[in-house]
């Protein structure tokens, strides 16, 4: 009841403020009113700028339809952000660590949302199907040229499927691209939908996986720099958390106050 109460009573103060002021300062009003009850479900996504030097684009093409991605990391940091389609850059994925909920952002307004298991599970980041294989090299198969890399193919059979994971040798890149190639790649197999045979791959130390291939699925590594310039102001962007509603706000907002009140006691 006193949480209810709480509510109510938040609401009541902005709405006779809001009441007491002119039709037009009404009007101006009511954008900031709306935000900031709004706020008090969301969260800063941090603090500070995070900055990523390195970025990955790639290609997919699934069931026939194409689509390219592009994925932002840092040697700096664990955060990574991902856009699944280019073509479609209004919202974006991030993640402060691979441990982490997922966190769509739309920059546009600064804001976003944690996604919740039951979509995770939708869109096809769910990993509890994963089958571990080794990648075997098919020196019989013809080479292909991904990126400017020549690759051979690797085979694994899952599910009476053949996967195909098209390799370049690591020495044949300079030492900051293949560093950076071999975090980036991992980051964007764990980050793939519907893809588990990817993120459970088992891959030499010597190869640089540029491509893969199964049934109706095919990824491909387009380009890549390590000097991009792309960054986020994370006390900029408001996140609404799971489970964290008014009536949890009003719930923690009690249970400080009434700590306030003992230690006022005490002294």
């Amino acid at each position: 009841m006193k949480i209810v109460l709480l509510i109510t009573s938040f609401l009541s103060f902005f709405l006779s403020s809001l009441a007491q002021d002119s039709t037009t300062t009404q009007n101006k009003k009511l954008p900031s009113m709306a935000e900031e009850i709004s706020n008090l479900t969301r969260k800063p996504l941090g603090d500070g700028t995070l900055k990523f030097e390195n970025f990955i684009m790639y290609t997919v093409e699934e069931s026939g339809k194409s689509r390219a991605g592009k994925i932002y990391f840092s040697d700096n940091h664990e955060a990574v952000v991902w856009l699944e389609d280019l073509n479609h850059e209004k919202s974006l994925f991030f993640r402060a660590s691979q441990d982490s909920p997922i966190i769509t952002i739309t920059p546009s307004i600064n804001q976003g949302a944690e996604i919740s298991p039951k979509m995770i599970k939708a869109l096809g980041y769910s990993r509890n199907t994963e089958s571990t294989k080794v990648y075997i090299i098919d020196k019989k198969s013809p080479l292909d040229t991904i990126a400017n890399s020549e690759c051979q193919p690797a085979i694994a059979m899952l599910e009476e499927s053949e996967h195909t994971m098209w390799v370049a040798a690591k020495k044949s890149f300079k030492k900051p691209d293949r560093l950076m190639l071999e975090r980036g790649i991992s980051l964007i197999f764990n980050n793939q939908t519907r893809t588990p045979f990817l993120s459970s791959a088992i891959i030499k130390s010597s190869w640089i996986p540029m491509g893969y291939n199964c049934d109706s699925y095919e990824f491909r590594i387009l380009n890549w720099r390590l000097d991009g310039d792309f960054k986020l102001e994370q006390g900029d962007i408001m996140i609404k958390i799971l489970g964290l509603d008014l009536q949890q706000v009003a719930k923690q907002y009690l249970e400080e106050l009434d700590k306030e009140n003992s230690l006022q006691k005490e002294d």
